[in-house]
């Protein structure tokens, strides 16, 4: 947990937010009555005439699409302020929450620049992304990312492949080679796969059944990581799957880059709802304990590998 005086500024500025959350609210919901009340009155107004003159089903569908549109961006813009007030709070609560780290930084909604580095091929496919808070910074030597990604597949119509957190991390002895620890794929999904995948790769075993059936484990330097797959990463990987189990916990070691990719189906760094008081034990605490769990997990990662020495690199800074 965080020291004596960084606990005091958080509880600062939880007690700033919950003193000033009243009163935004009370201004959105007065917002709200002028601007949602005209617009329902007008949307069936015209709705009346539309089917009155108009008996073309396509025509209705396309007034009541532009409808819901409009009404969409006017809730929005109603809201504004209380989105304002707690992306606020994010931006200045979030760094002290996580001043136990060195050179902490924190952004909401950019893309990170390690998704460049991501390997799609033998980790996971997608083409879509979609990113929620970032925080970056040095852990007990190692630098770290952290953001919150949801990852997609279909164009248009979407579907997600992945939604949680992925954390990017610099281990301070490289594995020569790759090393991918990925969902295993059944059926058709497996076949495409494996059609498609990289033919570089060997799959290779960690001797475990029950991780075995989950995980599909493929590198291109199979004498240097099957030791770690049988020893370390199995273990590593069973207490995830205790940890966090919603879904795979994906591993990716690339040379001096390494990647957890985390499943969750909640916000990481979920704050409640506008009408409710943030609590230090209910919403504040869980959240720096999961960034404690997943950073001494990015941690263990650091130390499974045999040294190898790294040729100089630039981390991607974020």
């Amino acid at each position: 947990m965080p020291d004596a005086a960084t606990m005091e500024k958080i509880h600062v500025a939880i007690d700033e937010y919950n003193g000033q959350r009243p009163a935004v609210l009370q201004e959105m919901e007065r917002r709200r009555l002028p601007t949602m009340v005209p617009f329902g009155v007008i949307c069936a107004l015209v709705l009346g005439v539309v089917v009155a003159r108009f008996q073309e089903p396509r025509f209705i569908g396309f007034v009541i699409g532009v409808m819901c549109l409009v009404g969409y961006f006017l809730w929005k813009e109603a809201n504004r302020p209380m989105a304002q007030f707690r992306q606020t709070l994010r931006d200045r609560m979030l760094p002290v929450i996580f001043g136990f780290a060195g050179q902490i930084r924190y952004r909401n909604g950019t893309e990170p620049k390690f998704m460049k580095l991501l390997p799609k091929p033998g980790l996971i496919r997608y083409n879509g992304a979609h990113y929620d808070d970032l925080v970056s910074g040095v852990y007990q030597g190692m630098d770290f990312t952290l953001c919150e990604v949801r990852l997609t597949t279909g164009g248009k119509h979407e579907r997600d492949v992945f939604k949680g957190v992925i954390v990017y991390f610099n281990p301070p002895h490289a594995f020569a080679g790759r090393l991918f620890a990925a969902k295993r794929l059944y059926g058709f999904k497996g076949f495409v796969d494996d059609l498609f995948g990289d033919r570089s790769l060997e799959n290779i075993r960690s001797g475990f059944g029950e991780l075995d059936a989950s995980y599909d484990f493929r590198t291109d330097h199979p004498e240097r990581a099957t030791p770690l797959v049988v020893g370390p990463i199995a273990q590593a990987l069973n207490y995830l799957a205790e940890a966090w189990p919603d879904d795979i916990v994906r591993l990716a070691l690339m040379g001096g880059d390494a990647f957890l990719l985390v499943p969750t189906k909640r916000n990481f760094f979920e704050l409640p709802g506008p009408r409710e008081d943030i609590d230090w034990q209910r919403h504040v605490r869980p959240m720096i304990r999961d960034l404690m769990t997943l950073l001494a997990v990015a941690q263990l990662v650091c130390r499974i590998n045999v040294p190898q020495p790294i040729e100089a690199r630039h981390r991607p800074q974020d």
